[in-house]
């Protein structure tokens, strides 16, 4: 799905500022997973930080998401890849996206 303007994307992501882990994933999810990802810059926004701490317990950056699943941080994503557990979900993901976008074009015709 790479390449592809989605108004969605598979992997929502927040980040801070100057975050190596940060930039790590997003290349992750670029390009080992080569996968759409929307990142949200939140290094100012301490009451979405807050929020993402309480509904997740995660305190730290990035947090990264897979559609509405809470996945963690960097070590966490790249754990659960070469683990194996995340390939069906993200799978799944990518279906749920291509649906709703050849939906969108039939709705167009």
């Amino acid at each position: 799905m790479h390449g592809f303007l989605l108004e969605e994307s598979c992997f929502k992501m927040y980040e801070i500022d100057k975050c190596p882990y940060c930039i790590k994933a997003k290349l992750f999810i670029r390009d080992t997973l080569n996968s759409t990802v929307h990142v949200r810059n939140v290094t100012e926004d301490l009451h979405t930080r807050e929020l993402i701490a309480a509904d997740t317990g995660h305190k730290t950056f990035p947090a990264i998401f897979l559609g509405e699943e809470f996945i963690g941080g960097c070590d966490d994503l790249i754990r659960r890849i070469h683990e194996g557990t995340l390939q069906i979900p993200l799978l799944k993901e990518e279906i749920r996206l291509l649906k709703n976008e050849i939906n969108k074009l039939r709705r167009g015709i």
